[in-house]
């Protein structure tokens, strides 16, 4: 089969891959549409490590092409949707019921081989079938919709509250979304492209603003009536930002971490402590697929307006750097 490799930084191309072979608990899958996530990028780049060898990518939908004679719950020829989580079972965490943090976890075209192939295979456990109503791109969107939709059920917003969401890439719309689905009537959003602004305005934002254009601090107070935000939810994950975020929520607020920074950050502590703030972290998605797919089958967390570009799969390298630009939301590779 053919495969987008990755052999280290500036070193990916398609290539002729072996087929994965699956074991007795393991889903064949023929891919239909990858998305392409910024690690991707960043992997291209040599700013994101990851195995050298691997198959790249880790968003997909596709179509079930064998099964392990222990999995029972989906058959060859069913439409799918996978999480690109491979875990232990056995550590803590698994065993806590958080298995999105197991202590041997393995990502998808990072430590496993990924999805940017022809085909690619996932543990039964991580295979859904997909509802009605659910098409092959929007299938590949359910993993980062699953991802900030997580994030919004462990900051918990009620109706009442005025939650500011940092970053209008991806994660931050998908974020938006599902804080738009639990009811919120106030939601700011910042950021730096023009064009995610004006689709974070379509999808429900009550204010969006672009520093340096506008002072977010002073937003979120003249919107608050100098109280802070209820939530803040951070989803860039640039040291600026994050310590911005501690001087944007109210006290008794919280502080919802999302963004994976690349280096060490600095912030006023103190602040968060003498004003018992509740500071949270998220990292991909638990218990979310089951929910998530159906959520977008029914347009609920309606992904289709993300989608700028779609490439063939012969073009996967072009979709890679395409997703850098200003005009690209999320972008798709079809492989039919």
């Amino acid at each position: 089969m053919k495969a987008l490799v990755f052999d280290g930084p500036g070193a990916v191309r398609l290539k002729d891959y072996p087929k994965p072979k699956i074991s007795d608990d393991e889903v064949l899958i023929r891919t239909q549409f990858a998305a392409v996530c910024g690690t991707d990028a960043h992997m291209l780049s040599g700013s994101f490590p990851a195995r050298n060898g691997i198959v790249m990518g880790h968003e997909a939908s596709g179509v079930v092409e064998a099964v392990g004679r222990r999995v029972t719950h989906v058959t060859p020829g069913q439409h799918v949707v996978g999480s690109p989580i491979v875990i232990c079972g056995n550590c803590l965490a698994c065993r806590s019921g958080r298995y999105n943090v197991c202590q041997n976890r393995q990502h998808l075209g990072i430590e496993a081989d990924g999805v940017f192939a022809e085909y690619f295979k996932l543990p039964g456990y991580s295979v859904f079938a997909s509802p009605p109503g659910l098409t092959p791109e929007e299938g590949a969107l359910v993993e980062p919709a699953a991802v900030g939709y997580h994030a919004v059920c462990r900051a918990a917003p009620t109706p009442s509250d005025t939650v500011v969401v940092m970053g209008s890439g991806p994660i931050g719309l998908f974020i938006l979304e599902s804080v738009v689905a639990f009811g919120c009537q106030k939601i700011i959003v910042s950021g730096h492209r023009q064009r995610r602004l004006d689709m974070a305005k379509q999808l429900g934002a009550h204010r969006v603003v672009r520093p340096p254009d506008e002072d977010l601090e002073a937003v979120v107070m003249e919107e608050t009536n100098g109280s802070g935000a209820d939530i803040v939810i951070e989803a860039v994950g640039r040291p600026d930002t994050i310590a911005e975020s501690v001087r944007l929520v109210r006290s008794a607020g919280k502080i919802m971490m999302v963004g994976i920074p690349a280096g060490p950050v600095s912030f006023d502590f103190i602040h968060l402590v003498r004003r018992e703030v509740d500071l949270l972290t998220s990292d991909a998605s638990l218990y979310a697929y089951e929910r998530i797919h159906e959520l977008v089958a029914k347009k609920i967390l309606d992904v289709r307006p993300l989608i700028t570009h779609t490439f063939p799969f012969e073009q996967a390298i072009e979709a890679i750097e395409t997703s850098k630009a200003q005009d690209a939301v999320k972008v798709l590779i079809s492989f039919d």
